[in-house]
């Protein structure tokens, strides 16, 4: 934690957290973002997709998805794409197969997610600083390479 408390985030406005989200830097990251008012965007590669969720500093925190002591995250966020998707009536069937595929392991990191991710931070950080609409947790965006959402 010492790491995160040495960081210098005056004049940030905007950061992106693209960790592993897999221990508690990660989110002590967000906290001192959100301490500083800096708005935070998650890229999280599910390794033939992306996805990617934009946390206002006093908007609903990212770390709810995860529920501390309990699965993998990248199998978490699964959980959460798929109920979300089954609230709003608009399933997501891939992320359904692949978190019984992956709850014995890790998501893979594959370059694809890795690419899609980026590609949607450039855009997702060009509307915020332009003064675009973009959407804000815990409503999200999703990519998968070939896949229909």
């Amino acid at each position: 934690m010492e790491d995160v408390d040495a960081c210098d985030l005056s004049g940030i406005r905007y950061a992106v957290n693209a960790t592993l989200h897999d221990n508690e830097a990660s989110f002590a990251f967000d906290e001192k973002c959100k301490e500083r008012g800096i708005t935070v965007i998650h890229a999280v590669n599910l390794g033939k997709a992306a996805f990617l969720a934009v946390e206002k500093p006093k908007g609903y925190p990212f770390s709810e998805v995860v529920k501390k002591g309990t699965d993998d995250f990248r199998c978490s966020l699964g959980k959460y794409i798929s109920q979300y998707g089954m609230f709003w009536q608009m399933p997501v069937p891939w992320v359904d197969e692949a978190i019984r595929h992956y709850s014995e392991e890790s998501f893979p990191q594959l370059g694809i997610g890795a690419y899609i991710a980026a590609g949607y931070c450039a855009n997702i950080l060009s509307n915020l600083t332009e003064g675009k609409e973009v959407k804000y947790f815990p409503k999200f965006y999703l990519s998968p390479l070939l896949e229909e959402i």
